[in-house]
């Protein structure tokens, strides 16, 4: 079994993180350096013992895997039909990150990413792209998987160069298939052979490039956030269409998603989603056509919420341009460090704050 080591510092050295996309055009923007000086600092700070880890590091939940040999490579982002009629989902609690965003008449899609799609035997219904889910594609370095897309859509997936998998070009014959236990157009679905044709049809990269940095940081084991409100409960009043929650499990410390008035669950094995983390990032929506499309403001920066072990603490997040990561902070400034498990991330709009309810 393969081991690391990681050594935590009393004292933490600030630094910079790459701004990389994961899209066919690369740029690395601000590679980490220790100067000397920085050196010898560490080397005078007084450390904390060593903590070894078996297994293989997760940075998409912050978890060491013992039952795997090989270092993860790119990640599969997955557009998933959160439609009513489309419920319920399969396979998705396979997904380390689920994202939420509202698009067009009030109703969300989900974009589900996994670091190991090679355990997928049955995933959808899958749709559309839209160009805020290209957006965050791009920031895990990820491949990204579609059946069709929107006019604007389409000019992200030509903007970024992302390597993309989709249902409406070639590769669409044989990554994807229409199963007949659903009615189209909610019957598209995938499973892990499809999944590799595909990748093999696009002939794309299967690994990160040198020097890309995980976008999300986490604490080495469970950290209860400090200074927070309850949250035993999160209500998202995301539109009149849809208003999913969240119920806290104390005992096991997790977050269970409820949607349409019932449980959230896989439609494969039963299971309810669940989650370790929620991050609400409160974000500006503006409706651009007649299909009330929605263009959302990622560039910049806002607030939201971490929610993690029954607390909500509020944050700040930034991203400073299309190939920058988006980098969440504390209020006081500090990185933003997430607890070792899934992520629920829910870009909620910011004219309706009061649409999120933590109690």
């Amino acid at each position: 079994m393969k081991k690391f080591k990681t050594i935590i510092m009393l004292a933490a050295i600030a630094v910079l993180g790459a701004s990389i996309c994961g899209c066919g055009k690369k740029e690395d923007k601000g590679v980490d350096e220790i100067t000397t000086s920085d050196t010898a600092f560490m080397e005078s700070t007084n450390a904390l013992p060593e903590i070894e880890h078996d297994g293989i590091y997760n940075d998409l939940t912050g978890e060491w895997n013992t039952d795997r040999t090989e270092e993860y490579g790119r990640p599969l982002t997955v557009m998933i039909n959160n439609i009513a009629d489309a419920i319920p989902q399969s396979d998705i609690t396979k997904a380390d990150i689920i994202y939420e965003f509202k698009v067009e008449g009030g109703i969300t899609r989900l974009l589900a990413v996994f670091s190991d799609y090679t355990k997928i035997e049955n995933l959808g219904s899958i749709r559309s792209c839209r160009p805020y889910y290209v957006t965050v594609s791009c920031e895990f370095d990820a491949i990204y998987m579609h059946y069709g897309q929107s006019p604007q859509g389409q000019q992200e997936l030509d903007k970024t160069g992302i390597d993309h998998i989709s249902g409406l070009s070639g590769e669409g014959n044989v990554a994807f298939y229409r199963w007949s236990q659903k009615i189209a157009p909610h019957n598209v679905y995938t499973n892990a052979e499809m999944i590799q044709a595909g990748i093999d049809y696009i002939k794309c990269r299967t690994s990160h490039e040198d020097g890309f940095k995980s976008k999300f940081k986490f604490n080495d084991s469970d950290n209860t956030p400090e200074g927070g409100n309850s949250a035993k409960t999160v209500k998202l009043a995301i539109s009149n269409y849809t208003s999913p929650y969240f119920e806290y499990n104390e005992e096991e410390g997790l977050y269970y998603r409820f949607q349409y008035g019932k449980e959230h669950v896989d439609e494969l094995n039963g299971e309810q989603l669940a989650f370790k983390n929620i991050i609400i990032q409160f974000a500006h929506y503006t409706s651009i056509d007649d299909h009330d499309r929605q263009l959302i403001d990622l560039v910049g920066s806002g607030d939201g919420y971490y929610i993690s072990d029954g607390v909500v603490i509020p944050i700040k997040w930034e991203k400073s341009d299309d190939d920058a990561q988006t980098v969440y902070t504390t209020e006081d400034g500090k990185t933003l460090k997430l607890n070792p498990g899934k992520t629920y991330v829910n870009i909620f709009e910011k004219d309706n704050k009061s649409g999120v309810v933590c109690e």
